[in-house]
């Protein structure tokens, strides 16, 4: 028991670290200079062109069906369950808001990240109301977390 613990606080506080430096990039990337205006030269459309652009376009798939939480919250009381408003205050205090599908033993918490890369948290606590959200994305496991990279974002109540 104290290991899980100690893991899902040592996954907070690292976290807690990426989403702090994530802001600091953010601000970066806004005080940058815009960049010059180029001119492009036209050229004809090939085949392997029209290939390369659709394998790139997202594969859109069944939604993955959650509940969205807060995991300090979840750590505490087991339950993470939050009302929009006050997600919607943890997410702008830094506290991950985070989606857990599954119940007991199967169930799994995902963070939930945008296509750009930056945290979907403020985003995930406009849903937090409803009994069931929708995510369309890719999922992958990153050195032992849970991480959804999400195209689109739905209630499914």
């Amino acid at each position: 028991m104290k290991k899980i613990l100690v893991s899902i606080i040592a996954i907070v506080l690292v976290f807690g670290l990426t989403f702090s430096f994530a802001q600091e990039e953010a601000g970066k990337k806004k005080l940058a200079p815009k960049a010059k205006e180029t001119q492009v030269e036209q050229k004809e459309t090939t085949k392997a062109d029209v290939k390369q652009s659709t394998s790139n376009q997202p594969k859109s798939g069944k939604p993955l069906k959650g509940k969205v939480i807060s995991l300090a919250k979840f750590i505490l009381d087991g339950k993470g369950i939050v009302k929009k408003d006050e997600a919607t205050r943890e997410a702008e205090e830094g506290k991950p808001i985070v989606f857990l599908v599954g119940e007991g033993k199967k169930a799994k918490i995902y963070f939930v990240f945008n296509e750009d890369g930056s945290f979907a948290g403020k985003k995930l606590a406009k849903f937090a109301d409803n009994n069931f959200v929708g995510i369309i994305g890719k999922t992958k496991v990153v050195n032992g977390l849970n991480i959804i990279i999400a195209e689109m974002i739905e209630s499914m109540d």
